[in-house]
């Protein structure tokens, strides 16, 4: 980026700025979202309750359906090889 450049573009700096931390935020749902160890955790948490009585077969399958997608998907996230572009900055 030259001078020129750097100092027209200069008042969308904070523009950037927020752009960047709402990725860093996304980026971090996702990984919360997608953790394994979270997810195994929250099945287990879930058969617990079962097993209580605090929630019946329905709500049992329903919820666990939901877990075990997640997991589906963070195992296919994992598998997946991870090309980050390199835009030269």
């Amino acid at each position: 980026m030259g001078l020129f450049t750097g100092l027209l573009t200069l008042p969308l700096a904070p523009v950037r700025g927020v752009a960047w931390v709402a990725e860093q935020l996304v980026d971090e749902a996702e990984r919360q979202l997608y953790d394994e160890g979270a997810i195994r955790a929250e099945l287990l948490s879930l058969e617990l309750e079962f097993d209580d009585g605090k929630i019946d077969e329905l709500e049992l399958r329903d919820r666990e359906e939901a877990l075990l997608q997640r997991l589906e998907i963070s195992r296919a996230r994992a598998a997946a090889p991870r090309w980050e572009a390199d835009d030269g900055q």
